[in-house]
């Protein structure tokens, strides 16, 4: 567990600087052919400069983004009094945070988490998930979730996200301009949103409950009851289940086939 948390810190600083180093690289490049091209210099600066502005404000908002991607949520007040205990009892087991809880009003079942940094992470949990599944079932899903906050795969993600995955624009119509540069450095966005990293944070999230059924258990309630056409498909990954319909992930039969082996 603990080289996979060293691997992921490493690899989300890495994404970071790298990043960084491609957004000045194609602002110095656009500073360049201004310079070639018969315009005042002053313009192909400026131009430059407001890209570099615009990316770091859109980086800096991503999160706030992600979290408004999620569909509107709100604070759980003293709805689910249970639920604040058991997060509070999985993250004094994990040694992390307790993170910020949102609540989705949906019949469905899912649980997303996100955040660069684990000390400010952010549950979004539906109340389906919480009227549907029992107490086990509800502490597996919730294992899973901070588990990977704790080992930092929440903030890889996030910061794949915010970084080379970055959207820019409306929901109707948005780009994502650096994309491509995630490709061109090793496929950074490819391995860093491995579908089959699924199956390492079922493992991570039941070696904290120690109880490979209440996650099973909890896979075979979500199976036909996870889809969320409210939320954007961008948080795809930051969901223990894709809310989406697409099939890029392993399928819910095959994480509880894997679990069944341990």
């Amino acid at each position: 567990m603990e080289n996979w948390t060293t691997r992921n810190q490493q690899r989300a600083v890495r994404l970071t600087v790298m990043f960084w180093l491609s957004v000045l690289l194609t602002c110095a490049s656009v500073c360049l052919v201004g310079f070639l091209l018969p315009f005042p210099s002053w313009i192909s600066l400026l131009v430059g400069f407001g890209i570099l502005g615009a990316v770091a404000w859109a980086s800096k908002d991503a999160e706030h983004r992600l979290l408004a991607g999620c569909g509107e949520t709100e604070a759980p007040a003293d709805t689910y009094p249970r639920l604040e205990n058991m997060v509070d009892a999985v993250c004094l087991a994990t040694g992390v945070p307790a993170p910020d809880l949102r609540l989705l009003r949906s019949p469905e079942c899912n649980i997303a988490a996100f955040g660069r940094v684990p000390h400010k992470s952010t549950l979004v949990i539906t109340t389906g998930l919480l009227e549907s599944t029992s107490r086990i079932e509800l502490e597996a899903v919730l294992a899973n979730r901070i588990a990977q906050i704790a080992n930092y795969r929440v903030a890889l993600v996030s910061t794949m996200l915010s970084t080379f995955g970055l959207a820019m624009g409306s929901s109707r119509f948005r780009v994502q301009p650096f994309r491509v540069l995630g490709f061109l450095t090793r496929g950074q966005l490819t391995t860093d949103l491995d579908p089959t990293n699924d199956f390492f944070g079922d493992a991570a999230g039941v070696a904290v409950t120690r109880y490979p059924p209440g996650m099973i258990e909890a896979l075979e309630v979500f199976e036909n009851q996870h889809h969320l056409p409210e939320v954007d498909p961008i948080t795809g990954p930051l969901w223990l289940v894709d809310p989406s319909n697409e099939a890029t992930r392993p399928s819910v039969q095959a994480r509880i086939s894997s679990l069944r082996e341990m």
